[in-house]
């Protein structure tokens, strides 16, 4: 006779789990912490003005449906008050859960594999929406997030997941991940947030197949990596960024098959303290104003096979950037004649002159690109003029 194994007591322990069903009108705060606890809240409200309005600090405690109105005042970026507060809730769940009135919607912290699934909600301003803090292979998926000051801002999570949610209209990031390897973030939507998105100081990241748009303040880019090693960027779509994507002292970085379409500069490759070591590889430069600046007279980059509306149909090697972008890259308040008449036929001149190219630069397997897609961007420009002024007048 074939043994059951471990199924018997899992399937004990699922059915034996108790269930609190909230309904209507509930007030906050409400602390739960018994181990395996089923919560149904659909139809429910809990309201709450101070502190964490729902507390979860039990392993395996599932909640789903519940509408979440408001939380304490306190906004702190770090520690801030939530709607809902998960602390060591190993495995545990939400799921359908609206938010509203609170600084933050869920903050998570020591809860290793907790899953935030359906989560809607608008922000205040000053604190994260999802809030992630040592807490190993979480989950954040299918949520949409805005008008907080970040959409989920991750710290110490390695194996961290963020999938197929939509960022938009937050202050500053729509994802923002620091100090952690091995995550994925795929198939997000991230728009129209104050400068854009970013993952630094970690390894190992896969960022895949997001739609990243619509940054566009003077500083804006639809992705940064700082001080990365080994993180890829493949599959995305950077579109309509004042930068599309930053590498900053990003060792080993892949980038690849990756759509750059409409952006002020396409890729930026610049350095603080570290350097840049980078495959560029498969992508395809659509309508951009620039697709290339390398601002790190040190980096090693590999630019091969890529597809661009500017380059020849001939077999020959094709300069994804000009003498003039590089320049720029170091003395940004050149921008000012980006699009003028002189520098548009130096750029022209330059593209048919091989002897002009850099050779180190050059993409050997470049694919011409049909321009069927005219650069449509005149805002970008005005973003880069608004930031040359800036740094203009802070620097007299």
């Amino acid at each position: 006779m074939r043994p059951l194994g471990w199924w018997p007591l899992f399937l004990g322990v699922a059915l034996a789990a108790p269930v609190l069903q909230l309904r209507g009108e509930v007030r906050g705060p409400l602390v739960l912490a018994t181990p395996g606890l089923l919560v149904e809240g659909e139809g429910a409200v809990l309201r709450g003005d101070r502190g964490h309005t729902l507390s979860l600090l039990a392993p395996g405690i599932r909640v789903r449906g519940l509408t979440v109105v408001g939380a304490g005042p306190e906004d702190d970026f770090f520690e801030p008050d939530a709607a809902i507060y998960l602390g060591g809730c190993r495995g545990c769940l939400l799921e359908g859960i609206r938010v509203e009135g609170a600084p933050t919607a869920v903050r998570m912290e020591d809860s290793p594999m907790a899953a935030v699934r359906g989560l809607k909600a608008q922000g205040l301003g000053a604190s994260p929406g999802v809030l992630v803090y040592s807490s190993p292979n979480a989950l954040v998926e299918g949520s949409h997030l805005r008008g907080f000051m970040e959409g989920i801002y991750v710290e110490y999570s390695p194996g961290m997941r963020i999938r197929d949610n939509l960022l938009e209209g937050n202050g500053r990031y729509g994802f923002h991940v620091m100090f952690s390897w091995e995550v994925d973030i795929e198939g997000n939507v991230s728009t129209k947030n104050g400068i854009g998105n970013a993952v630094m100081h970690g390894a190992q990241n896969r960022i895949r197949i997001n739609r990243l748009e619509g940054h566009k303040s003077p500083v804006a880019y639809g992705l940064l990596l700082q001080d990365e090693r080994g993180t890829v960027a493949e599959g995305n779509l950077f579109l309509e960024n004042t930068l599309g994507l930053v590498l900053m002292d990003a060792a080993e970085a892949g980038v690849q098959d990756n759509r750059f379409q409409e952006n002020g500069t396409a890729l930026r490759i610049t350095r603080e303290r570290g350097g840049n070591s980078a495959q560029v590889k498969g992508n395809r430069f659509l309508g951009n104003l620039y697709d290339l600046l390398v601002d790190d007279p040190e980096a090693r980059v590999q630019v091969v096979a890529n597809g661009y509306d500017r380059a020849s149909g001939l077999p020959v090697p094709h300069l994804p950037t000009s003498s003039f972008a590089l320049l720029l890259a170091r003395q940004p308040e050149l921008s000012l004649f980006a699009l003028s008449p002189g520098i548009v036929l130096w750029e022209a001149a330059e593209a048919q002159v091989p002897g002009l190219r850099l050779v180190a630069l050059a993409d050997a397997q470049a694919a011409p690109l049909p321009k069927a897609v005219a650069f449509q961007g005149p805002w970008i420009f005005l973003g880069v003029l608004g930031g040359v002024l800036w740094w203009w007048r802070r620097r007299t």
